[in-house]
């Protein structure tokens, strides 16, 4: 596979886990500020940094107001990580490797990109922030199952890296700036039904965990779990430890023999992982972990797709 080929493969996976991953935000955002100890403006500006386009919004919207963020962060073409933009992003990527890809695959892609371009205001009243954030979710997962179909070779193996660094970014991003405020009620279970056991579910829903977390939580909310959950779940697809296991691998499938740095930072992040006890995690640990996740995109991107 050529080069210039591979790389844009590589975005395409990163542009459709990150339009997944904005839908969820908009989603936990949306049900959250409904709640009666919702701090809306606060919701909605954690999606935004978590998003990546908090500073973006500022400069060319202004004040928060919940409609104006799930536009932004929906339709606005020139916010460059919003769901319409990362499907034009991806669409525009995947076109370069058309003949590496089932027919379906493309004609999946390029269908989203045009149901894509018909989106506006009006259809955002019409099925809401939770129905624009499930559309989203739901195409995304199409275009994955059309994956399924590719050849046992270079492509997956690609892919899986975009995805999965994308997605580790997402995980740190995420509890970066959530933990704080989860932290200040401490990490002992939180009574049922109270605004902090709220809170952390808000957390579980956002990362993509809800059906994870139903199946190793036993109707129990222990922050401590959930944690574990997050980061040190061996089998969760949305945890951070299969994703980071996840990078080391597709590292590997696709160069062997010559991984380079990248290969190194992926195993330095997961014995960082590894190596951590999960009370003393806080928003300077996440934030770390976003940094080394960017640096390994970094080496990726000059090593192998440059």
């Amino acid at each position: 596979m050529l080069t210039r080929i591979a790389g844009n493969c590589y975005w395409m996976a990163r542009y459709l886990e990150r339009t997944e991953n904005n839908a969820r935000l908009l989603r936990m955002a949306q049900r959250h500020a409904c709640l009666p100890e919702a701090d809306a403006i606060g919701l909605w500006s954690t999606a935004l940094e978590v998003g990546g386009s908090l500073d973006e919004y500022e400069g060319q919207v202004g004040p928060i107001d919940g409609p104006a963020v799930a536009r932004f962060m929906i339709l606005e073409r020139a916010n460059h990580s919003g769901i319409v933009s990362c499907l034009r992003h991806a669409r525009d990527n995947a076109r370069t490797a058309r003949h590496l890809m089932p027919d379906l695959a493309w004609e999946v892609i390029n269908g989203i990109w045009q149901e894509a371009q018909a989106l506006d205001q009006d259809r955002i009243e019409a099925i809401g922030v939770e129905g624009m954030a499930s559309w989203a979710k739901v195409r995304c997962r199409m275009v994955e199952g059309c994956f399924n179909e590719l050849w046992r070779d270079t492509l997956p193996h690609v892919i899986d890296l975009g995805r999965s660094i994308e997605r580790a970014d997402f995980i740190a991003r995420i509890l970066a700036e959530m933990l704080p405020k989860l932290r200040d009620s401490g990490l002992e279970p939180p009574p049922i039904g109270s605004a902090e056991s709220r809170r952390w579910l808000s957390l579980v829903e956002g990362l993509g965990l809800s059906e994870s977390w139903r199946r190793v939580g036993a109707g129990q909310l222990h922050p401590i779990e959930i944690l574990r959950l997050v980061l040190l779940h061996p089998t969760a697809p949305h945890g951070m430890l299969v994703n980071v296991r996840t990078m080391s691998e597709a590292i590997s499938g696709f160069a062997p023999g010559r991984e380079g740095e990248a290969l190194t930072t992926a195993r330095e992040i997961e014995e960082r992982l590894l190596a951590n006890h999960l009370e003393t995690v806080d928003d300077a640990y996440c934030r770390r972990l976003t940094q080394m996740t960017n640096r390994l995109g970094v080496e990726v991107q000059r090593d192998h797709f440059s």
